[in-house]
């Protein structure tokens, strides 16, 4: 009875719908997803094909308008207005950008680094022609475009607007409902639980395909290292190694738990790409780093205009798509993070940090293992299509020097960057549902959270409905479009009562 009153007590400050929402949604996508996944991966990536084709310029100008809009606010007067939260303290730059740039990446980016422009390799945009210098000059710039700095703007864009919510008010609650939706509207109830529900279900479906990404990659280096088969026993043994991390991490908080797991991963992270620019063809690799940023730069107004193309729409839509349905749930962890901070930095850190950090990965890793293939060492476009892309990338790992210690790098890297994103992601969903912003998250709700997140996935993994909640994330983004010019407006109207 006493540890009944104790939760009692605790769960006043609670706001029951935003506890019960993620609960609800995980159990819907699970039946949902694992109903009869084949089937509704293929009508949902139908469905997507529509959207894509339909609303390509819209994903395409819509993310130029971002990045141009934030530009503009951070030169602006109204750039060098503070955050100010209520208790919270200031993290150093370091840890600063350690935690954006972790939770707003995640293990993710060390799947795609080495592998994505082999991905793009025989369909490449502007009709050129396969595997041509130009082609392969061009699809090299497009992995740094689709991670670089208009992805990173899409971030920013809702971290600003919850940046002003909570310094006009800081009790305000930092969900979409409660920022657009005035309690004087008719419906407002419903028309907040609307904007909710989009808002944790981007996080959820977001954690779904990110495990789905990411784990199987890890579960292959750990099986590779070993000198065994991957089985579910392994899969099972490192995803609850990775749960009591996560659990763990989401306890602390963010000083104590994020902040350090974030300072660890980005100095270990800054370590494995100077070894392989040393190690690996150093002079290659920074020559065409220069070329990739030469067309990145020159290009950038054209990728971003592109329409018309099959591989804009499987790609480019995807990626603005994506980064869309993120950006919710890391504009209120960005927030969360930068007390005492302009408006400015809060802009120019994420679009910079994040945009360079991303694209420096591309750099060494992806002109790294354009090299083994250049060179006949590993032909990734035809590996990429016939293997498991995580065995493509544990093979262009271990043919670095030291490749056993590199790749046992490689792994420990990517599992605390997957616990930096799902501990990120926990404490943001138990900071949502309490009653308001200004009190800490519930330690109960980010054990329940952290639970939730890594459990849900899993179940998608391992019974095959990951492509089908990944279909689900990008669809959501269509109406996420019009929640971000409504940020637009809201940002605009209320950044000089600041």
């Amino acid at each position: 009875f006493h540890i009944i009153k104790n939760i009692s007590e605790l769960s006043k400050d609670w706001n029951k719908s935003l506890i019960f929402i993620p609960i609800l949604l995980s159990f819907v996508m699970c039946v949902y997803a694992i109903s009869d996944p084949v089937t509704t991966a293929a009508q949902l990536s139908s469905i997507y094909n529509i959207i894509a084709l339909k609303f390509e310029a819209v994903f395409q100008y819509g993310a130029l308008l971002i990045l141009l809009f934030l530009i503009l606010l951070a030169f602006s007067k109204s750039g060098s207005k503070k955050i100010n939260l209520v208790s919270s303290p200031k993290y150093s730059f370091f840890s600063w950008s350690s935690m954006l740039f972790a939770s707003g990446m995640g293990a993710t980016i060390l799947y795609w680094s080495p592998i994505e422009w082999s991905a793009y390799y025989n369909n490449p945009p502007f009709d050129l022609e396969v595997g041509s210098s130009e082609a392969i000059r061009t699809i090299n710039a497009y992995t740094s475009f689709h991670w670089g700095f208009s992805g990173w703007a899409i971030y920013a864009l809702p971290a600003v607007a919850f940046a002003i919510a909570i310094t006009k008010n800081p009790s305000s609650s930092l969900t979409f409902g409660s920022l657009l939706v005035s309690d004087n509207l008719p419906m407002s109830y419903l028309l907040k639980t609307i904007l909710d529900v989009f808002f944790i279900f981007g996080i959820l479906a977001g954690a779904g395909v990110g495990l789905g990404l990411s784990f199987p990659l890890i579960a292959e280096i750990v099986a590779t290292f070993l000198g065994i088969s991957s089985s579910l026993v392994l899969e099972l043994i490192i995803l609850l190694i990775c749960l009591l991390i996560i659990t763990t991490s989401a306890y602390l908080g963010i000083t104590k738990g994020i902040k350090r797991l974030s300072n660890i991963n980005i100095g270990l992270l800054g370590l494995l790409l100077i070894f392989i620019l040393i190690a690996g063809p150093t002079s290659y690799i920074l020559l065409n780093s220069l070329d990739v940023l030469l067309v990145y730069g020159t290009k950038f107004i054209e990728m971003s205009t592109y329409v018309g193309d099959k591989f804009v729409q499987d790609w480019t839509v995807f990626y603005w798509a994506w980064w869309l349905a993120l950006a919710p749930y890391l504009g209120v962890f960005f927030v969360n993070i930068s007390n005492g901070r302009s408006l400015k930095e809060l802009i120019l850190g994420t679009i910079l940090i994040g945009g360079f950090g991303s694209v420096i990965h591309f750099l060494i890793l992806g002109n790294y293992s354009l090299h083994l293939f250049e060179n006949d060492i590993l032909n990734l476009p035809d590996l990429y299509a016939s293997e498991k892309p995580t065995k493509v990338i544990v093979d262009v790992i271990l043919t670095l020097p030291m490749n056993y210690l590199i790749l046992f790098l490689y792994g420990l890297i990517s599992i605390i960057f997957l616990c930096t994103t799902y501990d990120s992601c926990a404490f943001i969903l138990s900071r949502t549902a309490m009653s308001r912003s200004d009190i800490s998250p519930s330690k109960i709700l980010r054990i329940i959270f952290s639970i939730l997140l890594v459990i849900q996935p899993a179940i998608l993994m391992y019974l095959g409905g990951v492509n089908t909640v990944k279909w689900m994330l990008v669809i959501t983004a269509i109406p996420l479009i019009f929640i971000n010019i409504l940020l637009i407006g809201y940002i605009i109207k209320n950044v000089q009562k600041i």
